[in-house]
């Protein structure tokens, strides 16, 4: 019986200790049904303007979430634009759409062919409008190295699955 506390003790201590490899579940769109996703526990998260920005602890990958209604939009994309130019990065060409209906909302994906220190970037958005009119849009603006894009695919998927399945459940 004690070896079992024991090992019970252990494993909710390790539990514990690992508990930052763990995800976080945030809230990317407020309101009576918010909407979240699940950010990796290894990740850094803090609130901006408009929601939340996701980054990984070696600043490969970015993640802006941000919640806004429709007469928003083009001073939203003013302040990307802006952040963009600042940063370094330069969009080298027209974006690659693609839109996909749901049977709550529309989902947008474009893709920016880009530079960033004149090597290849990969700049994405996602853009999700409520069908719902009195529902806030949301954002997500992804920045990332080919690298690090490579690297946590994997990651990265599982925080948009996240995000679709809390849409799912609306």
């Amino acid at each position: 019986m004690r070896i079992g506390r024991l090992a019970g003790a252990t494993l909710a201590l390790f539990l514990l200790a690992g508990g930052t490899a763990l995800a976080k579940r945030v809230t990317v769109v407020p309101g009576d049904q918010p909407i979240t996703a699940e950010i990796p526990g290894s990740w850094k998260v803090s609130e901006i303007k408009r929601g939340i920005q996701a980054k990984t602890a070696d600043d490969e990958v970015y993640i802006w979430f941000e919640s806004y209604r429709p007469a928003q939009l083009q001073t939203l994309i003013g302040e990307h634009n802006t952040y963009f130019e600042e940063q370094g990065v330069t969009i080298t060409g027209e974006a690659r759409a693609k839109e996909v209906e749901f049977p709550t909302y529309m989902l947008k994906v474009s893709e920016y062919p880009a530079t960033y220190e004149k090597k290849p970037t990969v700049l994405r958005y996602i853009s999700v409008v409520p069908k719902s009119g009195d529902l806030r849009h949301l954002l997500v603006s992804y920045w990332a190295s080919p690298e690090g894009d490579k690297e946590y695919d994997g990651e990265t998927n599982k925080i948009i699955n996240s995000l679709a399945a809390s849409y799912d459940a609306r």
